[in-house]
């Protein structure tokens, strides 16, 4: 079998955010574009904004010409995010926190929704999906939703969609994605190797706000 060609590090990227790439970017474009097939002006949901999978799903998402909202338990992360190209953002640790959605959101329901997390909660992504739209996920955090409303699920005809990382083609449209509209990857800190515990420890506690690199 012939050996696969990657294409090579888009030329606008310095070397840390050419590292902060790879799995992260690669994870965000599979689940927005190979997986949730995002369409230019659709409504996008990208839940818990701050790490790097999510704010790639936002960037890409922008890019696209798609309307953005997050959510995160941090008004300051929110903030961030619109300076990235959200519209806006919603707390979700805030009783009734959906129940904004209709004054921000033209429609009050969003096409594609892009979750890592699951767990308690997960219902109201649901809540908040138009008909016909694709919940995609990569990840469960928070673990396994308690709750899975299926009338509204298969009432609205909402797609739930699982995804990984990505093939050989994936990377190569990314790479080509992320050249051709010159999107610079958020790193949030960068350590040297002998202080990466303190690069683990911060992840740990959710402080970051995008991809957190080690050099050597």
């Amino acid at each position: 079998m012939p050996a696969v060609q990657l294409a090579a590090k888009p030329g606008h990227l310095t070397w840390v955010e050419a590292v902060a790439l790879p799995l992260a970017g690669l994870t965000a474009y599979r689940a927005l574009f190979a997986r949730a097939q995002l369409r230019a002006r659709e409504k996008v949901l990208v839940s818990r904004i701050g790490g790097g999978v999510a704010l790639f799903a936002l960037q890409y998402a922008v890019a696209h010409g798609a309307d953005v909202w997050v959510t995160s338990s941090s008004a300051d992360k929110i903030a961030r995010a619109v300076e990235l190209g959200a519209k806006g953002g919603f707390d979700y640790t805030a009783e009734g926190w959906t129940g904004g959605v209709a004054a921000q959101v033209p429609g009050g329901g969003f096409d594609v929704i892009v979750d890592s997390a699951g767990g308690p909660g997960f219902e109201h992504l649901i809540d908040l999906a138009a008909p016909g739209a694709r919940i995609v996920f990569f990840g469960a955090t928070r673990g396994n939703p308690a709750v899975l409303p299926m009338r509204k699920v298969f009432w609205r005809n909402i797609s739930l969609l699982g995804t990984t990382m990505g093939s050989p083609a994936d990377w190569r449209a990314m790479t080509d994605f992320v050249a051709l509209h010159k999107i610079v990857p958020v790193v949030s800190d960068v350590f040297p190797l002998a202080r990466a515990d303190e690069a683990f420890a911060l992840m740990e506690r959710g402080g970051q706000f995008g991809k957190i690199a080690v050099t050597m």
